[in-house]
């Protein structure tokens, strides 16, 4: 019976002592802790915003209307030693544009490109409907008739943007 008793204390001083010498719990939390600022720096929580390139509005006898963004590159530094890149791929400029009205232009208007940031460069080119590019210029070419569908590129030292709208040329 003593030896019953002797080998469940010994038992129990075992268990007790394999519990207070395993830290599990705390080199989990540790680890947590370092995965939760890891995720935290790579990947933004949804109240931060992703980094985007500047917006286009197009001014025309007076109107004024937002481009539709496409595809995109764009980098920020954190400033702390760290970047924050996108990319962001879409459809093409004719399919980015059914959504919207064209804009009613004769070839004698003055149309202007406004960037809330202005580019380094940027070119001008003419889609048709079947996804091919007509021309490129650096201004908006207003030669054609009817629907026409214009794409801008523009580059920054962060990166490059895809801009696209119609306009109705009478």
């Amino acid at each position: 019976m003593k030896l019953k008793l002797i080998a469940a204390a010994l038992s129990f001083i075992l268990v007790l002592s394999l519990g207070a010498c395993s830290d599990t719990n705390g080199t989990n939390n540790e680890m947590n802790e370092a995965d939760n600022e890891q995720n935290e720096t790579t990947n933004p929580s949804s109240d931060e915003s992703y980094p985007e390139p500047p917006n286009l509005t197009i001014h025309a006898d007076g109107e004024m209307f937002s481009a539709v963004m496409g595809t995109y590159s764009w980098t920020i530094d954190n400033e702390d030693g760290t970047q924050t890149s996108v990319e962001a791929d879409s459809a093409s400029p004719p399919e980015l544009v059914t959504t919207t009205d064209p804009i009613q232009v004769t070839e004698d208007t003055t149309v202007t490109l406004d960037f809330e940031e202005e580019p380094e460069s940027y070119t001008v080119r003419i889609w048709d409907e079947d996804n091919t590019i007509l021309s490129e210029s650096d201004e908006v070419d207003l030669s054609g008739e009817g629907e026409v569908i214009y794409e801008v590129w523009a580059q920054w030292p962060q990166g490059t943007a895809s801009y696209a709208f119609s306009l109705s040329i009478d």
